[in-house]
């Protein structure tokens, strides 16, 4: 069963796929007349699900000529993700490592059995480990974000 922010995604994804510099330009509050819902809708939609873990930049201004650029990261390009790894590495979540290694594995970059080992690397063992005292979240978000850029430069070497 869709929801709407599964409508709403879906038109976004169907606006990049059409653009041939695969980035688009929208308003809030356009979109939110537009599929008849609060702008704090488009504002959800964008948040969880076109976020750097998934493959897209946003950038956004707010205001009355505000607006949202959404931008699809080249599957080859994952410098951003590693820069942005750099400067939010206390909030990298389970959550956001989770949605990395699916896109990487949904656009072939990595294969299940990879993303699988990426996925124990970063998440299974940093659950399992004894003796180590973490001692905040952010610790723990910390050593999850510099073992996973890690991991990515690594298979960015791969590709070139």
């Amino acid at each position: 069963m869709y929801s709407l922010s599964d409508d709403i995604e879906q038109h976004i994804i169907k606006l990049i796929d059409g653009s041939p510099d695969q980035m688009i330009t929208i308003q809030r509050g356009r979109l939110a007349n537009e599929f008849d819902c609060a702008p704090s809708q488009i504002n959800y939609v964008l948040a969880t699900r076109f976020n750097v873990f998934r493959g897209f930049i946003v950038e956004s201004r707010r205001g009355g000529s505000g607006y949202v650029r959404i931008r699809r990261v080249p599957i080859d390009r994952l410098e951003p993700v590693v820069v942005y790894l750099d400067d939010n590495e206390e909030s990298l979540r389970e959550s956001d490592v989770e949605d990395l290694v699916s896109w990487l594995e949904r656009e072939e970059f990595i294969t299940p059995r990879e993303g699988a080992l990426v996925r124990a690397a970063t998440i299974d063992a940093l659950n399992k480990v004894a003796g180590l005292d973490f001692s905040s979240v952010a610790d723990r978000n910390r050593l999850r974000s510099r073992i996973f850029r890690e991991i990515l430069l690594q298979v960015l070497r791969w590709v070139e």
